[in-house]
């Protein structure tokens, strides 16, 4: 990746200018290359879509100093039926687009993976083109819309990219909220090797990070920072994710939630605080995942929950060692720790627990199975500190 190198942005750059486009003209040329480094001066980027990353490339900030920022949200409707695999948009405000916007397509039976996100690549009469297919149908009957929201760093179908050294701004008072499945702050898709290094995501409408179908990404010394999603969504079918040094605080659901799918990741020295609802939540087919010396505290929900799966979807062979959880439950959590489903091989080792008055530090469900649990120190002690709801139902 150090082969070519350009730079974007202020005084002094390669390539002058502070929007999206700039540093994209960059990112492609470097790629068309075979691959470089494209460094950003400082400067506030405005981002009318997202920067998509290209196989190869190194995206590198200045810190604090880049900041990429989302541009105001424009919006339509639909007035005419989409097909899947069409790329045209008939909507009731076209004059409200320009080529270049990142789009959203979607209406209200659409939800999840059955939206489209892509880019406006060009306009005959009040018809707009898009840069990807459809894939789904789309009707005006059914409140059809389109939405200048998108990741501000995207990488969708790419191997080996890096963006590293920036901070990522929603705009949230000018934005809607992005669909987790289709966009976050940063968001991969079917990429490969992708690393994420000392990024800031702040203020979000949506999810900070997130990656769907994805193998062996790497984030390092990230923050979500007030988004109204989860701070990190590793997402369905995603494999061997390394997630270390990261910070999610103040998010608006879970510090880190585990989606469908999820396997043989390692999640180790972060700290998940004051997020709205759980700081780790782990469920549907998430298997063999160790989560290593973490810092949870302050969140609204439990500190670690086991969501409540059947044998066949559950979240076998996790691990929850070395971590310290502090003062959850704020708003309605159960417990520190609440363990449940027809789980198999979990283990829950060396934490040190604070509980709340009233929340036990471990709440073991009665469907829960055997599990390891050793070396936990709870305080306060009490007859709560552990609560094993299995005892009570097989009496």
């Amino acid at each position: 990746m150090q082969g070519f190198a350009i730079s974007v942005g202020g005084a002094g750059a390669t390539i002058r200018g502070l929007t999206g486009n700039q540093i994209q003209c960059a990112v492609d040329r470097a790629a068309f290359l075979g691959g470089g480094v494209v460094a950003l001066t400082a400067g506030t980027f405005k981002m009318a879509d997202s920067l998509h990353l290209r196989t190869g490339v190194t995206v590198r900030g200045q810190g604090a100093a880049t900041i990429l920022r989302k541009n105001p949200m424009k919006q339509a409707r639909l007035i005419s039926y989409l097909g899947y695999g069409h790329n045209d948009l008939e909507v009731d405000k076209p004059d409200g687009f320009e080529v270049g916007d990142g789009v959203i397509v979607g209406d209200d039976k659409s939800f999840g993976f059955y939206q489209t996100v892509s880019t406006l690549t060009g306009r005959a009469g009040d018809t707009w083109f898009t840069s990807r297919a459809h894939v789904h149908d789309y009707g005006a009957r059914d409140n059809g819309f389109v939405k200048t929201l998108f990741p501000l760093v995207s990488a969708v179908d790419v191997n080996d990219a890096v963006v590293e050294n920036l901070v990522l701004d929603g705009n949230p008072s000018r934005n809607e909220t992005m669909n987790g499945c289709r966009g976050s702050g940063f968001y991969a898709y079917r990429s490969n090797r992708i690393k994420v290094r000392d990024v800031l995501v702040r203020d979000y409408r949506g999810e900070g990070f997130g990656f769907q179908t994805c193998d062996d990404v790497e984030l390092a010394n990230c923050t979500a920072l007030r988004c109204t999603g989860n701070g990190f969504h590793p997402g369905s079918g995603s494999n061997r994710f390394h997630i270390h040094d990261c910070t999610a605080r103040e998010c608006g659901v879970c510090g880190l939630f585990y989606c469908l799918r999820v396997r043989d990741s390692l999640l180790e020295q972060c700290v998940f605080e004051n997020n709205g609802l759980h700081g780790v939540s782990i469920g549907e087919r998430d298997v063999r995942h160790v989560n290593r010396n973490l810092v949870i505290r302050g969140n609204g929900g439990a500190g670690v929950f086991l969501r409540d799966c059947t044998r066949r979807l559950a979240a076998h062979g996790n691990v929850i060692e070395g971590c310290r959880l502090d003062g959850n439950c704020r708003k309605d959590g159960e417990a520190e720790i609440v363990l449940q489903g027809e789980t198999d091989d979990i283990r829950v080792t060396g934490n040190r627990i604070h509980r709340r008055a009233g929340k036990p530090g471990i709440l073991v469900k009665a469907n829960m199975r055997a599990f390891e649990q050793q070396g936990n120190d709870i305080r306060p002690l009490g007859q709560d500190a552990l609560v094993d709801l299995r005892k009570r139902k097989a009496s």
